[in-house]
């Protein structure tokens, strides 16, 4: 009887032990920050209770937003992290405040795109993820950018949200489902996809893929249905309706 007491005794322990462990998480990282005449340098650190910048020399730049102070963190890409927060800034007529920084050490890895997840479900925009292997449907795609140019890359289709991945990594994105405003078919190799993200005519952005291998309306339908109707999404479109670049 004591060897099962003490048993269940040291798992509830460990329990306790692995729950203080995560709730002490930091991952702090030396970061360079630009001003507006010239660029500072500090420590960025997230933790439990939100995001801090120390500057090394001008404590004017020391800062600590809590979460629920912090209206979008974008990770451009595994060394640069944009926060816009609710602050007015007024000498720029008193639009949002946001400050980047480019990490000078480390990089924003899975372990931290999924610690600040949790913490910013809906207020986290990130270029850094690791696409599913079990995705419903992917095709190679380009995405055309607003001023002209654009990137090739592959759509991805899965449970969780769309991925779109990129070697221009600061292109990449990861649009959760609950991110997602509209999916919309321009023709059988144009399609829209329009997603909760701060841009400069609003807080949604609409991102325009043409498909190298065209959709046909069914899978298109299933797809949409999986946005704007999720209850009715029955089973993950089988291997022959996927594409693979």
């Amino acid at each position: 009887m004591k060897t099962v007491l003490h048993s269940v005794l040291a798992l509830f322990l460990l329990s306790c032990w692995s729950v203080m462990a995560s709730d002490n998480t930091v991952f702090q990282f030396s970061v360079k920050h630009d001003h507006f005449f010239r660029t500072g340098s500090g420590t960025l650190t997230i933790d439990q209770e939100g995001i801090a910048y120390n500057a090394e020399k001008d404590n004017k730049h020391r800062a600590r937003w809590s979460f629920a102070d912090i209206q979008e963190v974008k990770i451009e890409s595994r060394n640069k992290i944009h926060i816009r927060t609710y602050e007015d800034v007024w000498w720029k007529l008193n639009r949002d405040r946001e400050l980047k920084f480019e990490l000078v050490e480390g990089e924003m890895g899975a372990e931290v795109v999924n610690f600040l997840r949790e913490r910013l479900p809906g207020a986290l925009v990130s270029a850094v993820f690791t696409p599913p292997d079990d995705a419903a449907y992917r095709v190679p795609v380009k995405h055309q950018h607003a001023l002209g140019r654009g990137c090739e890359g592959q759509l991805v289709f899965s449970e969780e949200g769309i991925y779109y991945s990129t070697s221009s990594s600061n292109h990449s994105r990861f649009w959760p489902m609950e991110n997602i405003e509209s999916l919309g078919r321009m023709s059988g190799s144009h399609i829209r996809i329009t997603a909760w993200e701060h841009s400069h005519s609003g807080s949604v952005r609409n991102f325009q893929f043409q498909l190298k291998q065209p959709m046909d309306s069914e899978t298109y339908e299933r797809l949409w249905r999986k946005i704007y109707e999720p209850e009715s999404w029955l089973d993950k479109l089988g291997t022959d309706s996927s594409v693979n670049p």
